[in-house]
Formats: C-alpha cells, structure tokens, sequence
C-alpha cells in the first residue's frame, strides 16, 4: 500500500513540474483511491470478476490511469502534449 501512495504522489509532482502551466485534477489528498481501486480490482478477480466498468470525475483521473489501469506513461504525455508522435517515438 506504502508503495502505492508514494507512486500515486511522485506522480502527481511529476505532472505538476512537467506541464506547470497545464491544468490538471489532481488526486488532491485522495492518493489513498489508488490502492484502494488496485484492491477492490484484485479481490474482484478473485471472485470471478470478469469485467469492471470505472467511472470518475477529472479528479485523480490521471493517476488511476497511470496507476491502477496501467496507461503506458508515454501515452499519457504524448495526449497531455497533443502530439501527433507515436508512442514508439518516446524514450
């Protein structure tokens, strides 16, 4: 869980230094959802869940994509840059 928290907060400091003038919704004090999400995924496995359809507002809406869905990073700065590079073409 520790783990998690600090991923979900270096990443929000990340996108903060990386798009200063960028607005983002942040988790802002909800890190905790990113855990909580990956546990309430994993348990819904285990009891034969075969689909989860996740709904949320802009808050956090990054990190959980990042975090708990696994959206390749690159991508995501590529659609924070509106490039038209391909994810191949980010280090």
């Amino acid at each position: 869980v520790f783990e998690q928290l600090c991923a979900a907060t270096r990443f929000e400091k990340f996108l903060g230094s990386e798009f200063p003038r960028k607005r983002f919704f942040g988790v802002g004090g909800g890190e905790a959802v990113i855990p909580g999400l990956n546990a309430l995924i994993e348990r819904a496995s285990d009891l034969g869940c075969h689909e989860i359809m996740l709904g949320m507002a802009h808050r956090g809406r990054l990190n959980v994509l990042a975090n708990v869905l696994g959206k390749p990073i690159a991508e995501i700065f590529m659609e924070c840059r509106q490039s038209h590079y391909s994810v191949e073409d980010i280090q």
